[in-house]
């Protein structure tokens, strides 16, 4: 076993960890932060960005995976940017990362952490349920098909994502609005991670002006619409953010506190949205990921997905975007 220290990311290490990055991705990797050694000091200085890197005996960084704060409310924290250089895969380095970064969510007073193993190889995928995560969602065309993943042999085109909730301590108890649309597998989800959850009623009427946030990633040309409240002008307010960024794939992120989300996510399946996944604590509440493809639908993937349970998650997007009969 190679001789690999696990220790915190700090501003020292911004210049190596866009080295380790380009020699596992090249100029591919598809967020600009980890291209830019001053963008990774500025995260780290500000605390936005919590990370474990693994640190060979020669100096070299040679792996990393790090948290990120969505949402001053949440409860929940998104871990990802996981990498390990070709040269030291095989040797455990993932999994030490990974206890590493479960103690200082902890120690954050986070409940949990979702992350997004890809579909690219299954490594990620099992190691993401072996350690006791559940998968709730799968990302279609998440990542972008020029994504070099280097010395590992990739399908062409657009690439999956998995979308896994790694419980670390027990969540509060929480009351929820269920859309009637999704209120099966969100129950089943709920059931299979043992989350105290409450479903109140709703509300019929939408009402008052929307409040949501746009965030265009160039390098994946992905659009995520954060709804932070949902009034009558939602599915306009939508449309107009795709027809300002024109995405290969959008996200809208739907607060499960929202007295009307019923209605919202009922206008965008009209507007072509399907169900993507379930992000616990991810917000003041948790949240409702929906997805839309520009180009193609759902039933042209066919991700490789490691395990059984993504593979029923699929299987649900399928038929939700099966013609009818």
């Amino acid at each position: 076993m190679p001789d690999v220290e696990i220790r915190s990311l700090t501003t020292a290490d911004a210049q190596p960890l866009v080295n380790c990055f380009e020699r596992c991705y090249g100029d591919t990797y598809p967020n600009d932060s980890f291209h830019d050694p001053a963008a990774i000091a500025e995260l780290v200085r500000s605390g936005t960005l919590r990370s474990v890197v693994a640190v060979a005996a020669d100096g070299r960084i040679v792996g990393h995976t790090g948290l990120t704060l969505r949402h001053p409310a949440a409860t929940v924290t998104e871990a990802g940017n996981t990498v390990v250089d070709p040269e030291f895969r095989g040797a455990g380095i993932l999994g030490r990362m990974g206890t590493v970064l479960a103690d200082i969510c902890t120690a954050s007073g986070f409940v949990g952490y979702v992350h997004y193993p890809t579909a690219a190889h299954d490594v990620m995928q099992r190691h993401s349920v072996a350690g006791g995560g559940f998968e709730t969602g799968v990302m279609l065309g998440y990542i972008p098909a020029d994504t070099d993943y280097r010395e590992i042999k990739q399908s062409v085109g657009r690439i999956a994502a998995t979308i896994v909730y790694q419980p670390l301590a027990q969540a509060a108890q929480a009351d929820v609005v269920i859309p009637d649309r999704y209120a099966p597998i969100l129950g089943r989800l709920y059931g299979q991670m043992g989350l105290r959850r409450i479903r109140v009623a709703g509300s019929a009427t939408k009402s008052g002006r929307s409040e949501l946030t746009a965030t265009f990633n160039t390098r994946r040309n992905l659009l995520n619409i954060q709804i932070e409240h949902v009034g009558a002008d939602v599915a306009e307010l939508v449309a107009q953010a795709i027809l300002d960024h024109p995405a290969d794939v959008t996200h809208v992120d739907l607060v499960l506190d929202e007295p009307c989300i019923n209605q919202c996510v009922d206008d965008l399946a009209m507007r072509g949205f399907f169900f993507c996944g379930l992000l616990p604590g991810y917000a003041r509440n948790d949240v409702l990921r929906v997805q839309h493809l520009r180009d193609q639908p759902a039933s042209a993937f066919a991700p490789d997905l490691a395990n059984a349970g993504a593979r029923s998650l699929l299987e649900i997007i399928d038929a939700e975007q099966a013609p009818p009969v």
